[in-house]
């Protein structure tokens, strides 16, 4: 199976579970979309998972750039 077709399995499983527990649970719409929510971030912060995201700035620097800003501007 290539990755499209691994994606569309697993996209045809997920709304098939979310539809399951919608109807025996009687779950809201808000509900689900909250849990989905919350295995998402669950997923973008876990520093354990395969996904990483790195920032293309340097935080400190700009800070220290910023305060030197304002010295030379300060009277």
């Amino acid at each position: 199976m290539n990755i499209n077709d691994q994606t569309d399995a697993f996209l045809f499983e997920l709304q098939g579970v979310v539809n399951k527990f919608r109807l025996e649970f009687d779950l809201n719409h808000a509900t689900i979309i909250g849990t989905l929510e919350l295995v998402k971030m669950d997923y973008l912060i876990d520093p354990l998972d395969d996904v990483s995201f790195e920032s293309d700035i340097d935080l400190d620097d700009e800070i220290n750039d910023d305060e030197e800003d304002r010295d030379s501007t300060s009277f």
